[in-house]
């Protein structure tokens, strides 16, 4: 095969193309105006056709009574069986009228080709003979029966008849009930469904009222919000993805850079013999050893961030891991300004929680550390620990400006930050780690000032 042939075949297959002729627009509404404009026409033509069969049936019936009546006066006056009485009385009742005996011999006579259908009329049955006259066959006594002929009467129907008229606008109306039932529930939903398509799956759009309808409609419009909530939460994952690629190329760099020099100033510091320095010095030397702990910290919540491992959880009383955590930032709090406020040490303290030591001491440290941050003119740092429903609430409350609207939304999210040279970092190692271990956190402002987080873990059993 070709170079050429090669090259085309791949830039085929690495871009497929998908050929979706859109089908020409026929609107729902057209569809079924023209589905309901057939359905009046048929529906008054067959309404048209019923009255005409019911017209016909009365008209029958009246035919039915009128000779039912005669036939039963001539069998209670016992009137001779003549074709005069026959000929009297069809010109009273407008009919003709016969007289036929058992021999099937009809008064007054009639040619044969005329009787021969009379003669075979089942009894009591109108009936439609070819040349335009309907019958009717009655039995009169033993020996005789009285056959009633009449031209058959023309249905007369039209749009102008009360009863057409009536009966037509009584299924128009209601045509245009359910029509406009249609409309308002199946038609309108869709066409406000169909016109927020364009920016439905924007995040700032709000959720579309078909969605509380307890139908086919309101699980569409609840099945495009859960899509809309999806592809949403897939944006949100697909940076978070892309911000831990490129934090973890930086942290992989940094951490190497910065590690081993830190090793070194902690090594030397550690040399040092702090019994023959003077107070100051050793002052400074404990600042120092505390400070590369911070960087120390720091380094390994970058690392945190591009490579997170499963917490190696262990049995361990959070209140040990607060004082350590107390302990390492004393110095540096107190150069800042700040002073560290905490609890008494009580039955809280040693609560067992399940969880990895050095996480949850960066947990500590990462709060502190910006409550510590957040008062430039230093203050007070409270810090409690508490058992409340089988839960550990650690809670940490400083005297800065608190929390914005923004922050109390945002805070947590990676790279989010308000604070001068701030990377929007430990916030969220902070939400990473308590979640890792089945907790929440939460940023509050309090309501004397300041800024109130609040963590809570699950207690050991």
């Amino acid at each position: 095969m070709s170079n050429k042939s090669t090259a085309s075949t791949l830039s085929a297959v690495s871009h497929p193309v998908t050929s979706l002729s859109p089908p020409s627009r026929r609107p729902l509404a057209t569809r079924l105006i023209v589905l309901l404009a057939a359905f009046v026409i048929v529906g008054s033509l067959l309404l048209l056709g019923w009255l005409r069969h019911q017209q016909q049936a009365e008209q029958e019936r009246v035919f039915t009574a009128l000779a039912g009546a005669d036939a039963e006066f001539v069998r209670q006056q016992n009137l001779p069986r003549s074709a005069k009485l026959a000929a009297d009385l069809g010109q009273l009742l407008g009919l003709q009228i016969h007289f036929m005996d058992s021999q099937g011999h009809l008064e007054p006579a009639v040619e044969a080709v005329a009787a021969a259908p009379l003669k075979t009329l089942p009894q009591a049955k109108v009936r439609r003979l070819a040349d335009g006259w309907e019958a009717l066959r009655l039995r009169l006594d033993a020996r005789h029966d009285m056959i009633f002929l009449r031209r058959a009467p023309k249905v007369a129907l039209s749009l102008w008849h009360p009863a057409t008229r009536n009966a037509l606008l009584v299924f128009w109306l209601l045509s245009g009930a359910v029509a406009w039932i249609i409309a308002r529930q199946v038609v309108h939903p869709l066409v406000q469904l169909t016109g927020a398509l364009p920016t439905f799956f924007d995040p700032a759009q709000t959720t579309p009222l078909e969605t509380s309808r307890a139908d086919e409609i309101g699980e569409l419009a609840r099945a495009l919000v859960r899509a809309r909530e999806a592809l949403e939460q897939e944006r949100q994952r697909r940076e978070q993805s892309e911000r831990l690629a490129l934090l973890g190329r930086v942290a992989t760099g940094l951490a190497h850079e910065i590690k081993n020099p830190l090793a070194s100033i902690q090594l030397h510091a550690q040399l040092v013999d702090a019994s023959v320095l003077d107070e100051e010095s050793a002052q400074s030397l404990r600042h120092v050893q505390a400070e590369g702990k911070v960087i120390e910290g720091l380094v390994n919540q970058w690392l945190y961030l591009a490579r997170p491992t499963p917490p190696k959880m262990e049995p361990l009383a959070l209140g040990h891991v607060m004082a350590e955590a107390l302990a390492t930032l004393r110095a540096p709090a107190a150069h800042a300004g700040v002073t560290l406020h905490c609890t008494p040490c009580t039955e809280a303290w040693q609560a067992l929680v399940h969880g990895d030591r050095a996480r949850l001491l960066q947990v500590c440290r990462n709060l502190m550390l910006n409550a510590i941050q957040a008062m430039a003119q230093g203050g007070r740092l409270e810090i409690s620990l508490d058992k409340q429903h089988g839960q550990c609430l650690l809670a940490f409350r400083d005297h800065g400006p608190g929390f914005s609207p923004s922050a109390l939304v945002h805070g947590s999210q990676l790279f989010f930050s308000e604070k001068e040279g701030g990377m929007g970092v430990g916030l969220n190692v902070v939400q990473e780690i308590v979640s890792a271990h089945g907790g929440k956190m939460m940023l509050k402002n309090h309501p004397q000032g300041g800024a109130w987080v609040e963590v809570t873990l699950p207690l050991l059993p």
